[in-house]
């Protein structure tokens, strides 16, 4: 075997090669990169076996000869039956141990190469993983991903030009509000011998294999820590207001609707600080007096009637890119609100874990199984259930799934997460060429229920937008939050909702559960039996759910975990929203009384 690999412990801020602004030369050779990148991808999904075989022998090669590989016998692993009989189907529980001493220094232990750092993810329980990121692990599988499913990007941004009668030359790569990483140099956990960070809060990119955009050294691009979300978010759209942005992209598309909403709110703002050259009235090294750009946004501003929008803001935005499928796909008619007329794209399936589906052509929610990613085994969700895998568990290859059936993923590294148990559920939705195209449908088990009823967060977004008056106007944020009690019930919070007082507060709730009850034949049958009682509901005021998650922030956790559900699987928001007096009125006042957690 080869010696193990002991880079530095940190990764290095890499200068980029477009320094202040990207050379014509640069970003030829960008665009040569990603558009080669795609079409190595497209190669790959049409015979995929070669690709299968080669992440196979370099897993192996990457932890036979370590604690893990060698507990289990790695290296007399030479077929894919012999490597499900080496190592059990594992949950963060089984390789925590290992994941402890890699942390504590020891070289070998999952992996040839040690890692530099940890990907951080607070998980479904709350409780911390991380997830070893190795160079070997960066180099050769996630940051080049990125190039091919960025080439998709620029493709489609090509073909729309094209279709406009625009032309652009080879070095031209167009403007893009990246939100898909939050880079914030230096950024780590104090005390900690390895940073450790979450996926989209990498301080810096690793080696020139890495993923290294021309916007990588962009002053809108580089975060600060001291920054709330909603300032950093106002920077952004300041730094680039006299730009020609076409694309915005984003892992959620909730922070492009958090993204309109500022821009709306702030419209008088912006227009102030491109006409003076400044950034929040203070003048800025990268700005400069701009009278004919505020000229047309004062214009722009004036003629709406619900603020500055992101067309408006950028007429030739042409794409946006964002999850598309499970719960973020219930966001499909709200950007449509906000970014009207403007084409989609769905972001790779991307976790902390690993990269699941690199999308290379147009389907709106789905795409390939990266198959060049990692190794993937399969449990038909029929069988699998909502608790963990069996470590013996019979699981499928990728050419053994069928159309139109659900799986539950296991999914083996080069990073030492071997045949582990993510828990996500993908709906297989065709192929390309011979790979697989997986959409994700959710968590595995990720229903609530009290008694039986499996309430899905896309049951209760339906109910609850159908029983909205029609008076509130927009499309206001709500939950669904399970409350124990004797019977137990369900809880919805409408943020902003002033016009839900009183006896409207109460019909809205009545209008929920109604819709529940036809949607949900189990929750209807519950209700009949009262054992589970009424819908209540609560108007919360403007902001709080932002609020609540801003304080999530401040405590650390990346803006792309800080994810709004429909539904709840605790109590735990609207205790805080309680605690934090954000409620305003109630169809149960005894939760406005302040006090401790609700019953």
């Amino acid at each position: 075997m080869a010696p193990l690999v002991t880079p530095a412990a940190h990764p290095v801020d890499i200068p980029s090669p477009q320094a202040a602004a990207p050379s014509p030369c640069a970003c030829h050779a960008f665009g040569i990169r990603t558009r080669f990148s795609l079409q190595k991808q497209r190669k790959i999904y049409e015979n995929p076996a070669g690709a299968v075989r080669a992440v196979f022998e370099d897993i192996l090669g990457q932890c036979a000869d370590t604690e893990f590989g060698r507990a289990h016998s790695l290296s007399r692993v030479r077929t894919a039956e012999d490597w499900r009989r080496a190592v059990p189907i594992q949950r963060y529980e089984d390789v925590e141990p290992y994941v402890r001493r890699a942390r504590e220094g020891r070289l070998g232990v999952l992996t040839r190469s040690h890692p530099y750092a940890y990907l951080k993810t607070s998980g479904s329980s709350g409780t911390p993983k991380y997830i070893p990121t190795t160079r070997h692990w960066r180099d050769r599988y996630r940051g080049p991903a990125l190039y091919a499913q960025w080439g998709l990007y620029f493709e489609a941004l090509a073909e729309a030009d094209a279709r406009a009668g625009l032309g652009a030359s080879a070095a031209h790569i167009p403007q893009i509000l990246d939100l898909s990483w939050e880079r914030v140099p230096g950024r780590s956990v104090p005390g900690d011998d390895r940073p450790a960070y979450s996926i989209s809060s990498r301080p810096a990119a690793v080696s020139s294999h890495d993923w290294l955009p021309p916007w990588y050294d962009e002053p809108w691009f580089l975060g600060d820590r001291a920054e709330d979300w909603d300032a950093a978010l106002y920077r952004k759209l300041r730094l680039l207001a006299g730009g020609d942005v076409r694309a915005v992209v984003a892992l959620n598309p909730s922070k492009l609707i958090s993204l309109a909403q500022t821009l709306a709110a702030s419209g008088e703002r912006l227009v102030a600080d491109v006409r003076d050259g400044t950034l929040n009235g203070r003048l800025h090294p990268a700005l400069s007096p701009d009278r004919e750009t505020a000229g047309r946004l004062a214009a722009v501003l004036e003629a709406g009637d619900g603020g500055m929008t992101l067309t408006g803001l950028w007429p030739n935005l042409s794409l946006a890119v964002s999850w598309n499928s499970a719960s973020a796909a219930l966001y499909r008619d709200w950007l449509e609100e906000v970014l009207p007329g403007v084409a989609r794209l769905p972001f790779s399936t991307t976790g902390t874990e690993g990269i699941v589906t690199l999308p290379v052509d147009g389907h709106p929610s789905a795409g390939p199984l990266a198959v060049d990613q990692g190794l993937y085994e399969f449990v038909p969700a029929e069988s699998a259930g909502g608790a963990s895998l069996a470590p013996d568990t019979p699981t499928l290859a990728y050419d053994e799934l069928d159309s139109g059936r659900e799986y539950r993923l296991v999914m083996s590294q080069a990073n030492g997460l071997l045949r582990y148990d993510v828990g996500d559920v993908y709906r297989v939705v065709g192929h390309y060429g011979a790979t697989p195209r997986l959409e994700f449908t959710g968590r595995a088990g990720f229903r609530a229920s009290f008694t039986g009823e499996k309430l899905t967060e896309a049951q209760v977004h339906q109910a609850v937008v159908d029983s909205l008056p029609q008076h509130l106007g927009g499309r206001p944020l709500f939950t669904c939050v399970p409350v124990w009690g004797a019977p137990p019930r369900y809880h919805v919070v409408v943020e902003g909702a002033d016009a839900l007082d009183g006896p409207a507060l109460d019909a809205f709730a009545r209008d929920v559960d109604t819709a529940l009850r036809r949607i949900n034949i189990e929750y209807d049958e519950k209700r009949a039996s009262r054992r589970l009682g009424r819908i209540e509901a609560t108007a919360a005021e403007w902001g709080a759910f932002a609020r609540t998650e801003e304080r999530l922030r401040a405590q650390g956790t990346s803006s792309n975990q800080v994810k709004h559900h429909w539904l709840q699987r605790d109590t735990r928001l609207l205790d805080t929203l309680r605690e934090r007096d954000l409620l305003r009125a109630s169809t149960e006042p005894a939760l406005l009384a302040g006090g401790g957690a609700v019953r």
